[in-house]
């Protein structure tokens, strides 16, 4: 996408094989990123989707080691919010354990965004019976995992704890998901976690979309004047 323009783009990924956490595959994409900027010149860096939020992790990693970005940026990365994952059934389709689950189902009553009791508990009920019901069509294996590779990043990334990250960020969020995402929280759920500061661009186009002509020559000239600002 940037490398059209004429700037100097280093695409990083590292193959989730052989990691038992996202932590650990994250730890391996940070020290590949610190491997390949050798030089003193200011270090940018941007993810779009898991890529995001696999860079998310990696930054914490780049973080402990001292190293400070000059400019991140989130391309319509979303936080996975407890509701929404009972309802998708994600934490089924990704392995997660039951007490994790618990867990996530929990925060759901914490303040300042706690919901009321009854409707957790509802909503707990409703996805199981919904389960029992969907069982004899899709069997024990879902029928969405088509890509094993994706499935089982997702898996490593579904049961992973994220954290806050102190560095200053850009996030770049389709209209389209602000819309229709935690009562249209244009940080896609992610605020918490950005604890460093953040400014919320607001692009067109859809999450499969945005990062494609035409939505995409917009974004581009987003991210070049982000970058060149040179600060938040």
């Amino acid at each position: 996408m940037l490398r059209d323009t004429g700037q100097n783009v280093v695409d990083i990924f590292v193959p989730h094989e052989g990691f038992e956490s996202f932590g650990e595959w994250a730890s391996a994409v940070a020290h590949e990123v610190v491997r390949l900027h050798r030089n003193d010149g200011p270090l940018h860096l941007l993810g779009y989707c898991g890529g995001g939020t696999l860079l998310h992790v990696a930054l914490r990693d780049l973080e402990s080691r001292g190293v400070a970005p000059a400019y991140v940026g989130f391309i319509d990365v979303r936080a996975g919010e407890a509701g929404v994952r009972l309802r998708l059934g994600y934490d089924s389709l990704f392995r997660v354990s039951p007490m994790q689950r618990v867990r996530f189902q929990l925060v759901r009553l914490v303040p300042p965004d706690r919901e009321p009791f009854l409707t957790v508990v509802g909503s707990v009920c409703r996805r199981s019976v919904r389960s029992l019901l969907e069982l004899p069509e899709r069997g024990w294996r879902s029928s969405k995992r088509r890509d094993p590779r994706l499935h089982e990043q997702s898996v490593l990334a579904a049961n992973w704890e994220f954290n806050s990250i102190d560095t200053p960020a850009y996030v770049y969020n389709c209209r389209s998901s602000i819309a229709r995402y935690r009562t249209a929280d244009p940080s896609l759920g992610r605020a918490a976690l950005l604890r460093g500061g953040f400014v919320v661009r607001r692009i067109d186009g859809d999450h499969n979309t945005c990062v494609e002509p035409p939505y995409a020559d917009a974004l581009i000239a987003m991210i070049l004047a982000d970058r060149r600002s040179g600060a938040l």
